[in-house]
């Protein structure tokens, strides 16, 4: 009978089995960390670029890549010169009188004003040199010198763009302050006054009256810079409504209401474009310098020094003077009838003198207080066949209408305009 052989002991199988449990642990470990170590590495590049800072994009001012350089600003002061603005920021001496003959080939330096901004450009690697010099002469207008490779003075211009506009507006303080409050260039006023003058009275403005504007401005960089034209107006005044258009035969422009009718009157509602009525004409008022009651035959318009004074109608000056009551004075005899005077001016305009033919709207002084005044304002004259009457009281011959030739082209350029102006 064959002898059984003995078994490994025990102790040694058990050793071998942690071994190789080990060894299954070590190699899932291992498989794990290669697996988190392939997933960092498949991330999506996006999502690393995005952790990335962007850089600026392009910005391309007066012809020049800007973001390239280290930018400074600056603000003429007075009494600065071209010269010594460019010496300021660094310019060598040496091509300081080059930059000046080249600069005024293109520009004239006495308009180089206190206010306007400089745009200085220098090397971010070198920020010591001055490459370009920008000085913004106006919205639309700049020099530029160029310290490059070669020395340059150039004159530049902004694309300048015409746009129609419009605003429409109800007066709760003034006509100025709500073109204000809609933030609408403030020169509307004085070119809406202007079509108005012949038919509404603006020192007599009443809360809820009302004016509508179809205009055409330049803006630069969507900037207004100016009003070109009104093309189409309305003013509601006292429950009346106005409107009016321009239109133009033989190179002249003239106001029409929407029959064609004129704008026109003979005499303007004010020598004032704005101002205030301080006192009207009366029989009876107590005089503020001779404090006595008697007749204020003219009206008192209270307006700042130096405003401009206009002849109320086409006429002859008869007379232009000082006197110890009446201060500097102009007077106008319009024709037969109508004369007119302007009281108390701080000067009287250059020409005026006897003899002078004078137009309507023209200026023929400045508001001021000389002779027996208390303040600044215009006291304002009016004589029918030598009597003085109060001109608010007088009609105003209307100007002949648009001839018959012309009102089919009229109302043909004006129709989509008041269909415009009543929608606004």
């Amino acid at each position: 009978m064959e002898e059984e052989k003995p078994g490994r002991p025990k102790k040694s199988r058990t050793k071998k089995i942690i071994k190789l449990g080990f060894l299954f642990f070590i190699l899932g470990l291992s498989l794990f960390l290669i697996k988190e170590l392939y997933n960092l590495l498949e991330e999506p590049a996006q999502a690393i670029i995005q952790k990335v800072k962007p850089l600026p994009p392009s910005r391309i001012e007066y012809g020049i890549e800007t973001n390239s350089y280290l930018v400074l600003e600056h603000e003429v002061n007075s009494g600065e010169t071209f010269p010594g603005v460019l010496k300021k920021y660094g310019v060598p001496d040496s091509l300081l009188l080059s930059i000046n003959q080249l600069a005024l080939e293109v520009f004239n330096l006495r308009k180089f004003t206190a206010g306007k901004p400089l745009m200085i450009l220098k090397r971010k690697e070198k920020p010591h040199q001055v490459v370009y010099l920008i000085y913004e002469h106006s919205y639309s207008e700049y020099l530029v010198v160029n310290l490059n490779d070669s020395l340059e003075v150039k004159l530049g211009k902004k694309p300048v763009e015409e746009v129609e506009s419009s605003v429409s507006c109800v007066v709760n303080s003034s006509v100025f302050g709500e073109l204000e409050s809609k933030k609408a260039n403030p020169e509307l006023a004085v070119m809406m006054a202007q079509v108005f003058s012949w038919t509404i009275d603006f020192h007599k403005i009443q809360k809820n009256d009302a004016f509508k504007i179809i205009y055409e401005e330049q803006k630069v960089e969507e900037k207004s810079i100016g009003i070109n034209r009104i093309k189409a107006a309305w003013f509601k005044s006292k429950g009346q409504e106005y409107f009016a258009f321009p239109y133009e035969k033989n190179g002249v422009v003239n106001w029409y209401d929407e029959k064609g009718q004129s704008m026109k009157r003979m005499f303007l509602k004010s020598p004032l474009k704005f101002s205030r009525i301080s006192s009207a004409y009366t029989l009876k008022r107590f005089h503020p310098v001779l404090k006595v009651f008697k007749a204020h035959l003219g009206t008192d318009y209270a307006a700042p020094t130096g405003t401009p004074i206009l002849s109320v109608a086409d006429g002859v000056v008869t007379d232009a003077r000082y006197n110890v009551n009446n201060g500097n004075y102009v007077k106008i005899k319009h024709n037969g009838t109508y004369t007119t005077q302007y009281l108390h001016m701080s000067r009287i305009a250059s020409g005026m003198k006897p003899g002078k033919r004078v137009k309507q709207s023209e200026v023929i002084g400045y508001v001021g207080s000389t002779g027996l005044a208390t303040g600044p304002h215009l006291c304002f004259r009016f004589w029918k066949n030598g009597k003085q009457v109060d001109p608010k009281r007088e009609k105003s011959n209307q100007g002949p209408p648009l001839e018959k030739r012309y009102k089919n082209d009229f109302f043909e350029k004006t129709k989509g305009l008041k269909s415009k102006i009543e929608n606004l």
